[in-house]
């Protein structure tokens, strides 16, 4: 089987309406789903790239897979040669590998909720549904001013703040120095772009490093970061990394399909400290069949799910 095969489903998926993030809305986004057998069985992955992260395209993972001719063997190699330039595609890969383990994965873990806009209406309808953390975009109109009032009319939650890395060196310096006074805030998290020389003067307390973590590779934070499993590349390098690092992580989703969120949840679920989730992004696409999981404060794997009959229902 030249080290089995691989079969790929293209997928694009709507939001009921545009989400919101500190970089703009987005309206949809294309997926790319996985399917590999080999002696072994079969796997599932799904690469997920998401607008505002340095990785590559569902039409350069398309590229590679084509040019790999159907072998899983061939395919493997070529995205361990390209190395961090294909960390959607790589971890992937790793998910297919594990699927016999993330398959059977029906633990449950404590998630974040996402309220998108900074208001004390949006925050107040996640606390109702029983999130006790929940995370808001920081927008150009958005001030510590407004946080402290949302802060004071919803006595019961934490908030992460999310500024998509759209903030200049002063605004940042600003709220890091507000989520410091703060203690209901758990971070500030990516205040600057990526590759900004500025997070140097930040530091790593109450700052939370999103987009311009990725992957592992070269990363030097104390401070929290922000792993989306379906960006993160090799998932048994990951993990390797993980094992010796300190500092706290947090796992969130990249709005994947139920493939892709059963694994990412499987991941997560590996980490030795139990690293917090957010992963509060189901009943947000326009109905498309995609999602399988239920929502809520406590996220669950799907254990007796037929990911074959999956397949065959999106093909």
């Amino acid at each position: 089987m030249n080290g089995g095969k691989i079969d790929t489903l293209r997928v694009r998926r709507r939001f009921q309406r545009p989400l919101l993030t500190g970089r703009g809305p987005v309206e949809a986004v294309d997926r790319l789903l996985l399917r590999t057998e080999t002696d072994e069985g079969v796997g599932y992955g799904e690469v997920a790239p998401w607008p505002g992260f340095p990785t590559e395209t569902i039409d350069q993972a398309v590229e590679v897979i084509r040019s790999a001719q159907g072998s899983l063997g061939r395919l493997r190699a070529v995205a361990a040669a390209a190395g961090d330039t294909l960390p959607c595609l790589r971890a992937a890969l790793s998910s297919c590998a594990h699927w016999a383990e993330i398959a059977g994965y029906a633990g449950r873990l404590e998630g974040a909720g996402l309220a998108e806009a900074a208001t004390t209406e949006a925050v107040r309808a996640k606390a109702a549904e029983g999130f006790a953390t929940v995370k808001v975009k920081l927008t150009g109109t958005t001030g510590p001013e407004d946080v402290r009032a949302l802060l004071a009319a919803v006595p019961a939650v934490r908030l992460r703040l999310d500024a998509n890395g759209g903030l200049d060196l002063a605004a940042a310096r600003a709220w890091t120095e507000f989520a410091r006074a703060e203690p209901r805030i758990d971070f500030l998290e990516q205040p600057l772009p990526v590759g900004h020389p500025g997070y140097a003067s930040l530091g790593p307390d109450k700052v939370a490093l999103d987009e311009s973590f990725l992957t592992p590779a070269g990363i030097d934070w104390a401070g929290p970061v922000v792993v989306k499993p379906a960006l993160v590349g090799d998932w048994d390098a990951f993990r390797a990394w993980r094992a010796t690092r300190v500092g706290p992580v947090v796992y969130s989703s990249a709005f994947e399909t139920a493939i892709g969120r059963q694994a990412a949840l499987w991941l997560a679920a590996q980490d030795p400290a139990g690293g917090a989730v957010g992963f509060d992004t189901l009943g947000r696409f326009e109905r498309d069949g995609r999602d399988r999981h239920t929502g809520g404060p406590v996220v669950r794997g799907l254990l007796d799910q037929s990911w074959d009959a999956f397949w065959q229902e999106l093909a």
